[in-house]
């Protein structure tokens, strides 16, 4: 019986190694606050004193006190992805310091992976599935230089993980012969990876003007294998991430309506044996102050290249302060189409300050 085993282990052939998902991190979007996301993406050179806009935290420059902002959101269509599911895809917080300086921080997802698919591969056959995503952190200081300029410096970073589920049958070099069953799992862990980001806003009079840009980053994944029992392997491999440009102006005809414009840039994005394209994204959108303490907002937002090429969304929101301005609801919808495909995404934020959480 045992030369039988050692006959059987010597002539099956070697494992697959770890099979990257087609569809590389999945389907993306740019992190956004909720109230950005109901301006069609508006959000580098909106002021936003009780928000937080990974774009450009200089945004939050002239934020007077500390507040916590939680979004949910839900995204159903034909990108499998997303599969419909309700998400918790972002938390922030603002924390005023001395000398006109801000701290900022927050969490998001930037990514989701839900992907399948037949392999026949180094004499195996089977069936592979993926799931997982990437996440985005980002944590930096505003400094409000002036009444009309402020500058941030800080870091974005990037971690995640993807899950690949494999059962595969031994197909031999000599033909089928007798099945010989197979199933692992793979874990690849995305290692946080860190850039900098260096933002400014300028304020002046009606005209708002931002700008930010986010460095290249590069980092490691670890890939853990855990076969059906107690065999484990390891492995490691290095990835990189393309840096990002955000460009923007906002334009206030009147105290009541704000008129802005975005512009995102990235360079072509290798991951995964997957490829992004470069690429960019215009925003359009518009805010109108209703009146006791309600805003109405709409946009528009193209996308050239990269994950979705050619998609086109349009954007509705409202928000609403009470409290004397010390807490606030934010909701938007926003329906995208894309090669004959569409999606419908909703979002709702609850932002608090330290003056209303403090009064529960």
């Amino acid at each position: 019986m045992f030369e039988m085993l050692l006959l059987a282990a010597l002539s099956a052939p070697e494992y697959p190694g770890f099979v990257p998902p087609p569809s590389g991190m999945g389907s993306e979007y740019l992190p956004s606050t909720v109230r950005s996301a109901g301006m069609g993406g508006v959000s580098t050179a909106l002021v936003s004193p009780d928000g937080f806009s990974m774009s450009n935290p200089a945004t939050s420059a002239w934020s007077t006190s500390t507040g916590v902002t939680w979004t949910a959101g839900w995204r159903a269509g034909d990108d499998d992805a997303w599969d419909g599911g309700m998400r918790f895809p972002s938390v922030s917080v603002l924390f005023p310091l001395p000398w006109n300086a801000v701290l900022s921080a927050g969490l998001s997802e930037r990514s989701r992976l839900l992907d399948a698919s037949t392999l026949y591969q180094d004499g195996y056959r089977g069936s592979l599935e993926w799931e997982g995503g990437l996440n985005e952190a980002c944590a930096a200081f505003s400094l409000r230089a002036s009444d009309w300029l402020a500058f941030s410096l800080g870091g974005r970073g990037a971690f995640g993980s993807t899950r690949c589920s494999a059962s595969l049958t031994e197909t031999g070099p000599g033909g089928s012969g007798a099945p010989v069953n197979t199933q692992y799992v793979d874990e690849a862990k995305f290692m946080p990876c860190w850039g900098l980001q260096a933002g400014m806003l300028m304020r002046l009079g009606r005209v708002d003007l931002g700008a930010s840009i986010l460095t290249d980053r590069g980092g490691r994944i670890d890939i853990d294998r855990d076969y059906a029992g107690a065999e484990e392997e390891s492995s490691s491999r290095n990835y990189d991430l393309p840096g990002e440009v955000n460009l923007g102006a906002v334009v206030r005809p009147s105290e009541w309506l704000s008129l802005g414009a975005d512009l995102h840039s990235r360079k072509t994005m290798h991951l995964l044996d997957s490829t992004v394209p470069d690429g960019s994204v215009v925003g359009l959108g518009a805010e109108a102050l209703v009146s006791g303490g309600v805003a109405a907002r709409a946009g528009w937002t193209s996308t050239d290249g990269l994950w979705r090429d050619g998609a086109s969304r349009w954007t509705g929101g409202l928000g609403y302060r009470f409290a004397d301005g010390a807490a606030g609801l934010d909701f938007s919808i926003s329906r995208e189409t894309w090669d004959g495909s569409g999606e419908t995404s909703v979002f709702v934020s609850l932002w608090s300050s330290e003056s209303w959480l403090g009064n529960r």
